[in-house]
Formats: C-alpha cells, sequence, structure tokens
C-alpha cells in the first residue's frame, strides 16, 4: 500500500476519488436509463414491418449511419440492441451498428486531421465504412 504524507493528503486523494466515481456513476446510470427507456418503446410490430420493408443489406448500411452519427459511449446502445435482437433483428444488423459506432467515429476527425493531415481521416472512413459493411453481411449469412 502506498504511503502518505499525512492524513490531510489521504483525504484529499480519497476526497478526489469519490467525488470523480460519484460523478461517473450518475452519468452511466442516466446513460443506461435513457437506453433502457428507448429500449422499452420498441416493439414487434414496429421491427417486423422495418426488416418487411427494408432489404438486408440497405438495413446493414442504415444500421452503419445509425451507428456513425449515434452520440455517447457504446454502452448506452447495449440495451438497445439487445432488445433489437430479442424482436429479431438480425445479428450482422447488430454488428453494423456497433461497428460504425466504433469504427467511424466522427469526432475524431479533426484530431486526425491536425496530425495526419484532412485525407486521412477520410480515407479512413471509407475503409471502415465498407469493412463494417462487409463485416454485417458477413456475419449474417454466418451467424442467421
Amino acid at each position: 500500500m502506498p504511503q502518505f504524507g499525512n492524513k490531510k493528503q489521504l483525504k484529499n486523494v480519497s476526497n478526489y476519488f469519490f467525488s470523480r466515481l460519484w460523478r461517473t456513476l450518475i452519468l452511466v446510470g442516466a446513460g443506461l436509463f435513457f437506453a433502457l427507456t428507448l429500449g422499452s418503446f420498441l416493439d414487434v410490430d414496429i421491427v417486423s414491418s422495418l426488416q418487411n420493408s427494408i432489404y438486408l443489406p440497405l438495413q446493414i448500411l442504415y444500421a452503419e449511419l445509425v451507428g456513425f452519427i449515434s452520440p455517447g459511449p457504446r454502452y448506452i446502445l447495449y440495451p438497445i440492441l439487445a432488445t433489437l435482437k430479442d424482436l429479431g433483428v438480425s445479428t450482422g444488423v447488430i454488428i453494423a451498428l456497433i461497428s460504425g459506432h466504433v469504427l467511424i467515429e466522427p469526432s475524431t476527425f479533426f484530431v486526425e486531421s491536425g496530425f495526419f493531415g484532412f485525407r486521412f481521416p477520410l480515407k479512413r472512413f471509407i475503409v471502415a465504412f465498407i469493412i463494417t459493411f462487409l463485416a454485417g453481411f458477413v456475419t449474417t449469412f454466418i451467424i442467421n
């Protein structure tokens, strides 16, 4: 166990730790509450009508785009995705949504542009978009 100089220093460190922990738990809890609430509005009729009216490659493409524009951390999507999976959405569509959220993250565009030039993130977005689509499409045939 690390040695602290005095009790005041230990108290300051623990106060800082618990204040950050509390804030983090509040934000994570709020995100999960939002996701669970949103997932509760999904029902079988909505999902089946969308599945019947949209071809599978377009479902994967739309899932990729939704993942791309989805704000916030990935854990917020998991309750919604679990509900969609229970309602019969293809695993490939779910893979595309998660991968689109992770690989095609628009918030990194400016950072990558600053370090590597503006062409780098554009090329990375295009490659990630193609790979995500293929991953969703192949997963649909392997798992489903």
